[in-house]
């Protein structure tokens, strides 16, 4: 039993992370028009009321290598008429091969997309669809710190009762 315990608490632990995504995103939709090869990134899927991580990756069509001196600016439209327009900078991404705007989605819905590059006289205009699902509930999205003072609880009380057994084993 105590050769198992060390692979018992790593198992347990594990259970704990989430799903690792390289730079912290995932492809919404990619799309080559004449000049360039757009790609949209959300560091969450399904996208969720609040704000939204939204990143670009500009590159050139022919050979797919970043463009880093490009303007990327980014308007959603709702279902029911809100238009939120921005501007995606490299100024407010971590990758900086990325184009990034934080936007405030305020409702769930479907969402029209229109996403408008320049790059000195090029320029493209993508269009895509965006469903953004409907908010989780609190316990749902905090589950993971409501889990762990039982997880923390019964491993404590599991310690205490094999070093309670060895004791007596000993003694007796």
């Amino acid at each position: 039993m105590m050769k198992c315990l060390p692979v018992l608490i790593f198992v347990l632990l594990g259970s704990f992370v989430q799903i690792a995504r390289a730079d912290g995103g995932v492809v919404l939709f990619q799309q080559t028009s004449a000049a360039f090869t757009i790609t949209l990134f959300s560091t969450e899927m399904p996208l969720r009321p609040g704000v939204a991580d939204l990143s670009v990756l500009l590159e050139q069509s022919d050979g797919s290598s970043p463009i880093l001196d490009g303007r990327v600016f980014i308007e959603l439209q709702h279902e029911a008429g809100t238009i939120i327009r921005a501007e995606a900078t490299r100024s407010q991404a971590r990758n900086k091969l990325l184009y990034c705007t934080l936007t405030n989605l305020p409702k769930s819905g479907q969402w029209k997309m229109r996403l408008h590059v320049t790059r000195g006289e090029s320029r493209a205009e993508v269009f895509s669809d965006l469903l953004v699902a409907a908010p989780q509930p609190v316990l749902v999205s905090y589950w993971q710190l409501f889990a762990l003072p039982p997880v923390t609880i019964t491993l404590f009380l599991i310690n205490q009762w094999l070093r309670r057994r060895r004791f007596n084993r000993v003694v007796l």
